[in-house]
């Protein structure tokens, strides 16, 4: 018999979530991949943005390029709640979208974490400011800002250099 080892850390268990919390929010409406890569982004990262609440996780380094490596992962939890009937595609002009089901706000309403409270709370945040983006304004949003996002511990380390010197 082998053991299979899942990571409840940024696997597809809890990504998969966030993307949940992201879809039930905005229901019906169906999104992209990629607009739902980037939303994953600033529900984490929401302290990123000027006037975002605090983010879920820490400021890391160069936390910027987490959305460059994030999709896999996040298409793999959208293909796990998908199995649940908690998340569904939708076929339309442009390609395949994902939406939330009748379903998805009941099961989220079971889980009564401090950090579900947080992601519903920052996912109602991430549709409320940039659901009425296109995807080329959202795309500029992205590229605008992606060096940035992290950068400040880039500085403060040549900082810590000239100091030293």
């Amino acid at each position: 018999m082998s053991t299979y080892f899942v990571s409840p850390f940024n696997g597809p268990v809890e990504i998969g979530l966030r993307a949940l919390c992201v879809l039930t929010t905005a229901f019906p409406a169906a999104y992209a991949l990629q607009r739902l890569v980037v939303f994953d982004y600033l529900l984490v990262h929401s302290d990123d943005i000027d006037g975002g609440p605090e983010g879920m996780h820490p400021r890391t380094p160069h936390r910027g390029g987490e959305i460059l490596v994030r999709r896999g992962v996040i298409q793999d939890g959208l293909t796990l709640y998908e199995s649940r009937g908690l998340i569904e595609r939708v076929y339309k002009d442009g390609g395949i979208f994902f939406a939330a089901t009748d379903k998805s706000a009941d099961f989220l309403g079971t889980l009564s974490t401090e950090y579900v409270t947080g992601l519903r709370e920052r996912a109602d945040w991430v549709v409320e400011n940039f659901d009425a983006l296109d995807d080329a304004d959202l795309d500029m949003l992205v590229r605008e800002r992606i060096g940035t996002w992290g950068a400040e511990f880039s500085m403060e380390s040549v900082l810590w250099t000239e100091e030293a010197t």
